[in-house]
């Protein structure tokens, strides 16, 4: 039996079958043709995903065969097409259809003893069942785990599984373990979930957070909170989610009308108890957040849960599953997003992996990543990237036309793209083939197997990362937020600017800056830092210490604490940036310009350029529409009132200081008023903190220490810089762009990728 397992492999985290390291791309694909497997075997594709379902959830119908016959099925005719492939086992381990029709106790049920029909595509394809099953049901952890040990005490005794080398686990809507319809928000304002699974599960993880019902009882504010019967919040709890933002809206849009329209009424400052703007109030309303962080733990403990199944039978084997989509998700009833590094520190599971953000992917676009990367890096654990890459094959033509792709040249360009990152983020990939013969052109596959050469030529070098850039997100804030602001700072930001900024961009959650084996960097970017306690703060402080780093602060770090009263206060901003502040309690507009364009952190800067907002185009290549950007707003804002600091950018509408930075003792804060800014102000940032910068603010760029990758967002004249002198080989060309040059200039058009293995001197 093949042995596979992750280990440091020249430097970061690599999985290793036997001993020997195999690098990115693996494969998915639903094709049952025996000759295009046999192309991608000859293409060099060696780890194949195969889908495979238990007996239970899949018994057969004499029409189609069992769960564990597909399975073998599906192996013997791909080791008779590729006889040295290896196979990740795709199992499903939800329930089948009837048992969550027999027992409703086990669903997700509503505030008036209800159930949801839905379609849950691991349950039954297209068969609508009563209700969605529990993640936190025991039941189904039971049964279902005498399914899996059924399922592999016979496909144990196929010889096909000496080949098998791990199990992604699937659960839930499209095998991504998240709950189908709405979740935990009903129609007629109905809310969930009171089902006794997830009570006895909330119960849990409340009694491991506080400890004492007293303690749980001062941070809820509630004399009568107990941890058998926690609260769980109805919609007038939960109006930060969505109506803060739709209320604000309107207001925006319909601002004209009032005083005009009989019955208009409007309140664009989204005032309710229980939210303050976009945010959670947390004076009063923690509960709320406790909520939804232990719908989302009650995933990943599911997972986890199946981890240790699967690791008892079979503790050789990999394991992994989706989980922890902080991109193209719901940050809320979804149950995906928040506790990924619960499934990370549990030591049994390998790797997570989801697919990459259906935004702006066409040629000069990006596929941006849902996960904090590099957090898996530092547990020698590894990420891996669906790269459900479109072509033009792909079908229904309105595919191919959303994602831009009509000639094979198109497809190579975006499938460089794709690769590029996975090799300089020092991520892993599989190519999922959805459609059965998307990769099934000539060009596409040539480009297959000279990228299994690069890539193997990849995991050869030192494959250490030295970015200087690092990014950090903190789970605990997104559910004192509302979901447009998540989606727009932890999402659409990352689609539109991070990949922009003429730098390599490490991804890690805020947790990891207390650990000592997080490398050091030049400049933080603190995305979403909402909730910081004292000690969170002295580890930001302590970290950027280290090496005088600069920290950049985004528009409400520290804001709440659970440990201060009032828990959200203005003066909890100020303590975590280090400077005197101002609030705006109502609906405003971030917009500011920068004050002296002179200043070296000001250097790409554009001083006619409004700042603070989202202005390039952000659209889906899924979901048709002209944009997903939310309107421009902030609720609440805040300004800088500080005669110690130096202004960077002050507010259009009134002059106040929106922008601006300090010494503090041992590092430099730098706090940005907004909740995003511009890709030319980061560059600017960064250079001078110190970073490298390869290229201008517009192209996409992939960089490690061993490779140089652009993707060209217009077509013209390319300048990248490189950190050192060198001999830059572009790797599918195989021709050198000078020796021992420093920089390069090149003709690209839009869309093109080019690669460059670079070669000190």
């Amino acid at each position: 039996m093949a042995k596979a397992h992750v280990e440091r492999y020249h430097g970061e985290p690599a999985i290793m079958i036997d001993g020997v390291p195999y690098p990115p791309m693996t494969i998915t694909t639903r094709s049952k043709d025996s000759d295009y497997l046999r192309r991608l075997g000859e293409a060099g594709l060696r780890i194949f995903y195969i889908e495979a379902s238990t007996r239970w959830n899949r018994p057969g119908d004499g029409t189609a065969p069992d769960g564990i016959t597909a399975a073998i099925e599906d192996m013997t005719r791909l080791f008779e097409a590729v006889p040295e492939a290896y196979v990740m086992l795709r199992l499903n381990v939800s329930p089948p259809a009837d048992w969550v029709n027999a027992h409703p106790e086990e669903q997700v049920m509503f505030n008036d003893g209800s159930h949801r029909p839905v379609i849950c595509t691991t349950v039954a394809r297209g068969k609508v069942i009563d209700g969605m099953y529990s993640m936190a049901s025991r039941a189904w952890h039971r049964d279902a785990d005498r399914a899996v040990r059924d399922f592999f005490a016979e496909i144990e005794k196929h010889p096909h599984f000496n080949r098998v080398i791990g199990f992604f686990l699937c659960a839930g809507g499209t095998d991504e373990w998240y709950y189908p319809g709405e979740g935990v928000t009903g129609p007629d304002g109905l809310y969930g979930d009171f089902s006794e699974p997830f009570r006895a599960a909330y119960a849990e993880i409340l009694r491991e957070k506080y400890g004492t019902v007293e303690e749980l009882r001062r941070v809820w504010r509630n004399p009568d909170a107990d941890f058998d019967h926690p609260t769980i919040p109805g919609p007038e709890d939960r109006v930060h989610i969505n109506e803060a933002d739709q209320m604000i809206a309107k207001g925006l849009e319909k601002w004209e009308s009032v005083g005009y329209t009989v019955g208009e009424s409007i309140n664009p400052d989204a005032k309710a108890p229980s939210n303050f703007g976009v945010f959670l109030n947390a004076n009063g309303y923690l509960h709320t957040a406790d909520f939804y962080d232990a719908w989302h733990e009650v995933t990943a403990r599911a997972i986890v849960h199946f981890g240790h199944t699967l690791k008892d039978l079979h503790p050789e084997l990999l394991v992994g599953a989706f989980y922890g989509s902080y991109g193209c998700t719901d940050y809320y009833d979804l149950s995906t997003a928040t506790h990924t590094l619960t499934i990370l520190d549990s030591g049994v599971v390998d790797f997570l992996a989801a697919p990459g953000v259906y935004n702006n992917r066409e040629p000069g676009g990006v596929v941006a990543q849902r996960e904090m990367q590099d957090s898996f890096r530092l547990r020698n654990q590894i990420y891996i990237c669906e790269d459900d890459s479109r072509t033009h094959r792909s079908l229904p033509t309105i595919q191919r036309e959303t994602m831009g792709l009509y000639t094979p040249q198109d497809s190579v360009n975006t499938l460089k793209r794709d690769f590029a990152r996975d090799i300089c983020e020092d991520i892993n990939g599989w190519w999922f083939d959805m459609g059965g013969d998307w990769y099934d052109d000539p060009a596409i596959l040539a480009l297959f197997a000279r990228q299994q050469e690069i890539a193997k030529e990849a995991y050869s070098l030192d494959r250490t990362k030295k970015n200087e850039i690092a990014l950090i997100y903190d789970t605990e804030s997104v559910h004192c937020v509302s979901e447009p602001a998540n989606r727009l700072v932890l999402d659409l930001w990352r689609t539109s600017d991070l990949h922009r900024i003429g730098a390599p961009v490490d991804y890690y959650f805020h947790d990891d800056l207390a650990r000592p084996d997080m490398p050091d960097y030049k400049l933080y970017i603190m995305v979403n830092q909402y909730c910081l306690s004292d000690a969170e703060r002295k580890a930001v402080y302590a970290k950027a210490r280290r090496n005088h780093a600069v920290v950049l602060w985004m528009y409400a770090p520290g804001f709440i604490d659970r440990e201060s009263e009032p828990v959200m206060a203005l003066e909890n901003i100020e303590r975590t940036v280090g400077m005197k502040l101002g609030l705006i309690d109502h609906t405003a507009f971030p917009y500011f310009k920068v004050t002296d364009s002179a200043h070296p952190a000001l250097a790409h800067a554009d001083p006619y350029r409004r700042y603070g907002f989202i202005d390039r185009d952000v659209h889906s290549n899924i979901w048709v529409t002209p944009t997903v950007l939310p309107p421009t707003y902030m609720n609440p804002g805040f300004f800088i009132d500080d005669p110690d600091v130096t202004v960077l950018g002050r507010y259009c509408l009134d002059g106040k200081a929106a922008y601006a930075m300090r010494e503090m003792d041992g590092f430099t804060s730098v706090y940005c008023c907004t909740q995003v800014v511009r890709g030319e102000l980061l560059a600017s940032l960064a250079s001078w903190a110190g970073c490298h910068l390869y290229t201008g603010t517009e192209d996409v760029l992939y960089a490690n220490e061993n490779y140089v990758a652009l993707h060209a967002s217009y077509t013209g004249s390319h300048r990248v810089s490189f950190k050192q002198p060198c001999t830059p080989v572009e790797v599918y060309e195989g021709r050198a762009y000078g020796e021992n040059v420093s920089e390069i200039e090149v003709d690209m058009h839009i869309g093109e990728t080019k690669m460059w293995r670079v070669k000190p001197l």
